[in-house]
This record gives structure tokens, sequence and C-alpha cells, in this order.
């Protein structure tokens, strides 16, 4: 692995598994309780960051299908959306790929991470190994959403082991 990208694998699979941590025991009517009307539910920030990696995964260069592509194309907010998938759906979705986008990673090397992206993210940095930056911390961002929500629905905190 360029060793530039080893500090984003390890953010990457801390995150792939407080994912998982933050929505464990809680139900899908816990998931789908928003705080405010102005505010998402974990049910839609869960759906958010399987459609994320799943960007990544397009990025590093996988084709896979993503199960809610449908659900969410053209949706910008929890507003727009005509229901959320289960828990379990979400749980598998982000197991499916992210297996698939951590061997990949393992294989990107220097030309690879240096490829301008193209990407309207907010950075600077156009490169591939920007965009993975971004979307790293973009995916910490959500998965701390994610932690204050299960708080906020009675369950305990979530747990990084």
């Amino acid at each position: 692995m360029d060793a530039r990208l080893a500090p984003l694998y390890e953010i990457f699979k801390l995150n792939s598994r407080i994912y998982l941590n933050c929505l464990d025991g809680m139900d899908d009517d816990q998931a789908s309780w928003r705080p405010s009307d102005n505010s998402n539910s974990a049910a839609f920030i869960a759906l958010h960051l399987v459609d994320t990696r799943h960007h990544i995964a397009g990025l590093v260069g996988l084709k896979l299908e993503n199960p809610f592509a449908s659900m969410v194309k053209g949706r910008k907010s929890i507003a727009e959306m005509r229901g959320l998938p289960a828990l379990d759906e979400l749980r598998d979705a982000w197991k499916g790929v992210t297996g698939e986008v951590r061997v990949r990673l393992g294989q990107l090397g220097e030309a690879e991470l240096k490829q301008d992206t193209g990407s309207k993210l907010p950075i600077d940095d156009k490169s591939l190994l920007g965009a993975l930056t971004f979307l790293m911390q973009h995916e910490s961002y959500h998965i701390g959403q994610l932690g204050l929500l299960r708080k906020q629905v009675g369950l305990p905190a979530m747990i990084y082991g």
C-alpha cells in the first residue's frame, strides 16, 4: 500500500467498524426517529453513508451495483425521500461494499492516487488521494451523527471495540 494512503486506510477500517457499532441494537423505529423536522434520522444517515461508500468504490475503479441507487438518485435531503431501507438491508449493503473497497484500497499505487478525479468535492486537491481524504472525513462526520442519534433514542453510547 502506498504510504500516503496508510493513515486513510486506518480511518476507513475504523469507520467501517463503528458504523455497524452505531447501529448495533437499534431497531427500524429508532432509526427512523428524528429529533426535529430539520434533522435527519439514523436510517437516512446510514443510507447516505452506504451511498457514499459506493461513490468511493467508483472512484477507486470498482463497478459495484448500489442496491439503493434508484432510491437516492436526485435526492438531496430526507424530505425528498419516499421511504428508507430497513437497517438490516443497510448493514448488509455496507458490509458488501466495504469488503470490496478494502481490497481495492490495498491495490492502489502512486500513479492512481495522483490522478485527477474531476471531483466537485469542496477541496483543492482533486486527486484520488485528495478525494479519499475528504470522503474519510465526511464519513467520520456522519458516523458521529449516528453516535449522537443512538444516544438520543435511549441506547448506550457507541463503542469502538
